[in-house]
């Protein structure tokens, strides 16, 4: 009797420590099992040579390195933030913990480092399409239209469990998990693409929400202000307006919407594409859709710096290009023989492979090179983590 009353008054006692057997710490805001929490961003570039069973990740701040050993050859990476997923060009997909995050917080952010470790692979039933990681879940999408849903938040605590699979009814394998649900792009025929974005459960069950025109989706952002999907002649922007999910289609100028993937900065509203056609740039929070020619360049990749007034691009070249976003006019080039480009808020950072480096460019100074930093094997892919 004596000992269960103990207990109980230890627990309506329990947010002052009591303890049977000693005081319990009330843990910090913001504390993570495992992780150190820091004064500022972590952020490095995580980057493989393609082929090669080795991820690198290079510390931006101090400029050192660290190396996951992969058990696939690296033909495809992506990132959301944390996790890296090394494509190896077929049916399997290896996840890495980069061991550098940021945890956003809306009013506040929160940032962590940790060791890099590769948490295993994935082995899908259809080639790899897509892959899209945010919040509680990551979506990769094969090419049979198919979606496999892992827990992300297991992912964090070093698990890889997969929660569903949802069938897409279309060749088509996009989804985006967002505002808790997945934003997935369906149709009506295995043999085409999909034709509307719905919004569903990780089971598959679809919520109601909305069923909004998308012809031939392809590629997504997740924005501050809202999810943005691109496609064949619209962009479609999702929204969580008072814990209701809205969708609304910007009709795009030209047509058809380029393919190549959004480019941004994190906790930003605005993304770029680009392709053939130019430039298209999108503001999720102000629901706009805008269309740049720049000048019939063969143009491979855009990003936006989120800043209203301009966006970067590379063209087939691999030169990294700055132009106005009014006028469309060029304000500045840099004649890289560059591979991939991605930003954040004060810099972008631009894989040259050939010469195994990194460029940090300062883009609001005219694409000055701020430091060139040296690569342990060839960039040929790389991504931005920490952020």
């Amino acid at each position: 009797m004596i000992r269960k009353r103990v207990a109980l008054l230890c627990l309506a006692l329990a947010v002052s420590g009591c303890s049977t057997g000693g005081e319990v710490e009330e843990q910090p805001h913001g504390y993570v099992a495992g992780a150190q929490e820091m004064p500022e961003a972590q952020v490095a570039m995580a980057y493989a040579a393609r082929g090669a069973r080795q991820l690198s990740v290079l510390d931006l701040a101090t400029e050192s390195e660290g190396q996951v050993g992969l058990s696939v050859g690296a033909r495809t990476l992506v990132e959301d933030g944390r996790f890296v997923y090394a494509g190896d060009g077929d049916r399997t997909v290896e996840i890495v913990d980069t061991g550098v995050w940021t945890v956003d917080h809306t009013d506040h952010v929160h940032y962590y480092r940790a060791p890099a470790r590769t948490l295993g692979t994935v082995t899908l039933e259809a080639p790899l399409a897509t892959v899209i990681g945010s919040e509680a879940h990551t979506a990769i999408g094969t090419t049979d239209g198919r979606i496999t849903v892992l827990d992300r938040r297991q992912l964090e605590a070093g698990t890889v469990t997969e929660v569903s699979t949802i069938d897409s009814g279309s060749n088509s394998a996009l989804a985006v998990p967002y505002a808790g649900k997945l934003l997935v792009a369906v149709g009506d025929r295995r043999d085409q693409p999909a034709n509307r974005i719905v919004a569903m459960g990780a089971d598959g069950q679809e919520s109601g929400s909305f069923r909004t025109p998308c012809e031939s989706p392809r590629g997504a952002a997740v924005l501050r202000g809202g999810v943005v999907i691109a496609c064949a002649d619209s962009v479609v922007r999702v929204k969580l307006d008072k814990e209701v999910l809205t969708a609304e289609v910007l009709d795009s100028p030209v047509s058809p919407v380029a393919p190549t993937g959004f480019g941004h900065r994190p906790r930003s509203n605005e993304a770029a594409v680009a392709g053939e056609g130019g430039i298209w740039a999108v503001n999720a929070s102000k629901a706009t859709l805008r269309h740049l020619p720049a000048g019939g360049r063969d143009l491979v990749a855009a990003v936006s710096p989120a800043d209203g007034r301009t966006v970067l691009a590379l063209d087939g070249s691999g030169t990294l290009i700055s132009y106005d976003l009014e006028s469309g006019r060029t304000i500045a080039e840099a004649r890289l023989k560059a591979a991939t480009v991605t930003l954040d808020v004060n810099r972008a950072y631009v894989s040259e492979p050939e010469a195994k480096v990194i460029h940090e460019i300062d883009y609001q100074d005219k694409l000055r090179t701020a430091r060139t930093l040296r690569a342990s094997q060839q960039p040929d892919l790389a991504v931005e983590v920490g952020r």
